[in-house]
């Protein structure tokens, strides 16, 4: 893996499959074999973060490979020391899943990472890499969700209430697609890339605002009172969110049923829509309908994309 990131570095132009294997140790020589374990490693690549780009070539491969240095490298931040110690205590403080934190804190010419448990210890999923290359490249991603193909460009990815949330414009929804909020973790396999620079962000766009902060709390004033059945597999992660206090009916098969007030319909309908066919809302009416609309509105667009 290190010597095909050092290959696709060191190329000034796109090289071909052929010669990727002839430049890589340990690349099978047939040509089947190599083709699958090159999108092995690709896929690791990228889930990593690390931008392989794929471009159209001439000659019989038509496909060349390379990682540009300027979106492989991180460039200078030329940091003054309060600001280098202001990262070294968010790296202390916050780490990810699996993260080096050390050697990240060298890269980033950060001092001593203070030693103190982490506040928070974010999950890190294999697509995260892939959809962080998305925004950074402005480029469309493709990936399964709630059963069928989505086409999206990505606006934002964030983490909230024990999830990362992909936000963006789906294209497979209507006939000019509308924003949607996607659970990271819901996304079935690996996301793939599309061209870069394929659309840009609008202007003002702030996903935290899209995602309406909580959807529970507010001021009385603000709130509707929400009823919902919770199936057995998502019963845990509901209450963790809404609060034990909620619950006001536990059947035999782990599944609840749970009141609690929202103050964002709009954020807690794409909350509900993430748990798929393991919720049902009870009331009130306007939200069960929205959910229904919402509902319907996929079915069609997964039909439509059928018969394509």
């Amino acid at each position: 893996m290190t010597n095909l990131v050092l290959a696709l570095l060191e190329t000034e132009r796109p090289v071909s499959l052929r010669e990727i294997g002839a430049a890589v140790a340990g690349y099978p020589p047939e040509r089947g074999a190599l083709r699958q374990a090159f999108e092995r490693d690709k896929k690791s690549l990228r889930e990593a973060g690390i931008p392989v780009r794929t471009e159209q070539i001439e000659g019989e491969d038509q496909a060349g490979y390379r990682i540009v240095p300027d979106e492989y490298y991180l460039p200078e931040l030329s940091l003054e020391p309060d600001e280098s110690e202001a990262l070294a205590f968010a790296l202390a403080g916050v780490r990810l899943e699996g993260g080096l934190i050390g050697d990240v804190a060298a890269k980033l010419a950060a001092p001593g990472v203070p030693r103190f448990s982490p506040i928070a210890v974010l999950p890190s999923l294999p697509g995260l890499g892939v959809l962080q290359q998305a925004l950074r490249e402005r480029a469309r991603v493709t990936f399964e969700y709630h059963g069928r193909e989505r086409v999206v460009s990505g606006y934002g990815l964030t983490f909230k209430e024990g999830s990362w949330y992909f936000v963006g414009l789906d294209h497979t929804v209507g006939e000019t697609g509308a924003l949607r909020t996607f659970r990271a973790d819901r996304i079935v396999g690996a996301p793939l890339l599309g061209e870069p620079g394929s659309y840009e962000v609008p202007a003002g766009f702030s996903v935290r605002d899209e995602l309406g902060g909580s959807p529970f709390g507010g001021t009385e004033e603000s709130t509707t009172e929400v009823s919902i059945a919770v199936g057995a597999r998502s019963a845990a992660g509901v209450i963790g969110v809404v609060g034990a206090a909620a619950v006001r009916e536990r059947l035999p098969d782990g599944s609840v049923v749970a009141v609690f007030k929202v103050a964002d319909e709009q954020a807690i309908c794409s909350y509900l829509l993430g748990l798929g066919e393991d919720v049902e809302v009870l009331s009130p009416p306007a939200l069960r309908a929205r959910v229904v609309a919402e509902l319907e509105s996929s079915v069609r667009a997964g039909s439509t994309l059928a018969r394509r």
